[in-house]
């Protein structure tokens, strides 16, 4: 464990500390964890007035960041900010920075009445007040516009979240494999892979045939039976239909009149739909409880945050630390899943693990890799500036430490 003893605060929040959790989400205890502010470095109306961070939900370096939906994301813009009003979904995220690209997500949208696919009119409207933003777990009321509230609450794994939204349900996406299951809605799955990849106009010539395949595979398992269920492609609604290929595709599931609580666990992948499953199935098995998922997500933050102690720090010194801490384990990111890991240079599969989403710009001279390869040898990455002796001369440069112990 690293003791900081005196440092210099170089910057502020600008936002006051996120709700606290609920007790049965504030398991096990830890002073960094709850430290942790999301909502630090969101927000500016222009990608230069932002910090490009997103109030995300999921462990340290998870393949899959979770987090709700206030914009349609892409190079420069964020899928969350603070200041919007309306949230239209809750977003699986591959996107490594605010200046790259989306690639092979999948968002979850809930609501009421009609099933609507389009971005402009599934937003409902939501409070700050009732929002809780953590590392492990987020909830947020949202009204749905005919006078009803909807409460959603998440937790995630590295591959997959927690959910529990209410009803309907749809999935947008640009190909649906099989919009309800492979074989009957009996499974209470909705299948399907998304081909998009926003940074395609800089892949380089020598491997633009082989990334030409790449696809972000997803499996979402749902605990109540559909009433009906179906897809919309381009605008237009296609009741009972299970498969379904092409562009601009959702599909949709809705449950029985009186259905109160709806929770959906969500597998994704880069290998296949069956991989998103086993992911799934791995990480979250059937029964597992959303406070459960929520404990897991928080004791591996609080294993990686609770190594530095901080002495004589204010809280607001702490918020800052801790953020910052927090932002730096976000990526590289796992893409490996059983053991496995496809590659998008070559279109294969391999054996082994394997990290991705690195930001290159100049963060090696003396920021996050050293400070990884300092705090957190156990992460196998090979990386031109590791070597945990000029790591630990990095961090205490980068952050004015005083002394290590």
């Amino acid at each position: 464990m690293s003791k900081i003893s005196a440092f210099l605060v170089l910057l502020s929040s600008g936002l006051s500390l996120a709700s606290k959790c609920p007790p049965s989400f504030s398991i096990p205890k830890s002073d960094a964890v709850d430290h942790v502010n999301p909502l630090i470095g969101n927000g500016g109306d222009t990608p230069n007035g932002s910090g490009g961070m997103i109030p995300s939900t999921a462990p340290p370096f998870a393949m899959t960041r979770w987090v709700a939906q206030t914009h349609q994301n892409y190079v420069s813009v964020t899928p969350y900010n603070h200041t919007a009003s309306t949230i239209h979904g809750f977003q699986g995220t591959h996107q490594p920075a605010i200046w790259m690209g989306e690639s092979g997500q999948v968002v979850v949208v809930p609501g009421t009445g009609s099933v609507k696919s389009k971005f402009e009119d599934r937003g409902l409207r939501f409070s700050n007040d009732t929002q809780i933003t953590s590392p492990s777990y987020y909830r947020v009321e949202l009204d749905t516009g005919d006078g009803g509230r909807i409460l959603a609450e998440q937790s995630a794994t590295s591959r997959r979240p927690r959910d529990p939204p209410p009803l309907p349900i749809s999935l947008p996406t640009s190909h649906i494999r099989s919009a309800a299951s492979p074989s009957t809605p009996a499974r209470r799955e909705i299948t399907g892979s998304n081909s998009e990849r926003q940074d395609w106009i800089i892949t380089p010539t020598s491997i633009a045939q082989n990334a030409r395949n790449f696809k972000g595979y997803f499996c979402a398992r749902f605990d109540a039976p559909f009433a009906k269920f179906g897809v919309i492609q381009n605008g237009s609604e296609i009741p009972g239909t299970q498969t379904r290929t092409g562009s601009l595709l959702s599909a949709y599931a809705r449950f029985p009149a009186g259905t109160r609580k709806v929770n959906v666990r969500v597998g994704v992948s880069f290998i296949s739909v069956d991989q998103a499953r086993k992911n799934l199935d791995a990480e979250i098995a059937n029964g597992v409880a959303l406070e459960q998922t929520a404990r897991r997500t928080r004791a591996a933050w609080a294993e990686k945050l609770d190594r530095i102690q901080l002495e004589g720090a204010s809280e607001a010194d702490k918020e800052v630390f801790y953020t910052a801490f927090f932002h730096t384990l976000q990526y590289p990111y796992e893409q490996d899943e059983g053991g496995r890991y496809y590659s998008g240079y070559d279109n294969r599969v391999h054996q082994g693990k394997s990290y991705t989403g690195y930001s290159i710009w100049d963060t090696f001279r003396g920021e996050t890799n050293p400070f990884h390869d300092y705090e957190y040898e156990d992460v196998e990455i090979s990386r031109h500036s590791a070597r945990p002796a000029h790591a630990k001369a990095c961090v205490a440069k980068a952050y004015c430490v005083a002394h290590f112990v």
